[in-house]
């Protein structure tokens, strides 16, 4: 191999790896709007399909899902007897509903966010071109928003996880994947927003 041809294969290689070029390798943007959407998606059908089961998976250990009643007057052991405690009909209302909050959440954040391409009977009478698909008006607020309801929920499941009493896998699962959420957002903030702008102000001057 001649100089020349090292030098212009070191060259490529530099201009390969432009700040464009490392945003459309990561796409931190689609994951997080997408991930954001599926972790909306997944606990919002768990709660609408199955809310007393929901209702056993945060109640903390220091309050058992059973009590006892008595001891039972014909066995030899003395065994206590078992009544198991159901979930009140508030709590399994709020779980209901919270279910179809959050997939109200992943709906509206994959439609604002314009991850996904919709009908023009939806959209209204917009050009269907390169430039108003990269156009994305409110995905800045929209990872904004989603962040603030990361950090939030994470604070509240931390309040059960950080207490042996109220610990539980499910808090514990809330808490990590929050975290995961928000910094997968700050990486879309960082990365995922610049090629939507430059596609636009590209498509922009090719017109005048």
């Amino acid at each position: 191999m001649s100089v020349v041809d090292a030098r212009y294969r070191t060259l490529h290689i530099r201009e390969a790896w432009t700040p464009a070029d490392l945003r459309r390798a990561l796409q931190t943007y689609h994951a997080y709007i997408f991930g954001t959407s599926f972790w909306y998606a997944t606990r919002g059908l768990a709660r609408l399909t199955d809310p007393v089961r929901v209702s056993g998976w945060f109640r903390p250990p220091s309050q058992p899902v059973s009590q006892p009643t008595g001891q039972s007057p014909t066995s030899p052991v003395q065994l206590e007897l078992v009544e198991l405690i159901e979930a009140p009909d508030l709590e399994i209302y709020t779980i209901w509903n919270d279910g179809w909050q959050l997939l109200t959440l992943a709906l509206m954040l994959l439609i604002f966010t314009n991850a996904i391409p919709l009908p023009s009977a939806l959209t209204g009478s917009q050009p269907d071109t390169q430039a108003a698909r990269a156009r994305k008006p409110y995905a800045r607020l929209a990872i904004l928003v989603t962040i603030f309801h990361h950090i939030t929920t994470c604070y509240g499941a931390y309040q059960h996880y950080s207490l042996p009493s109220h610990y539980t896998q499910a808090m514990g699962i809330g808490v990590w994947f929050n975290v995961f959420l928000t910094v997968a957002g700050i990486l879309a903030l960082m990365f995922g927003l610049g090629d939507a702008q430059a596609v636009g102000k590209g498509k922009g001057k090719k017109r005048t």
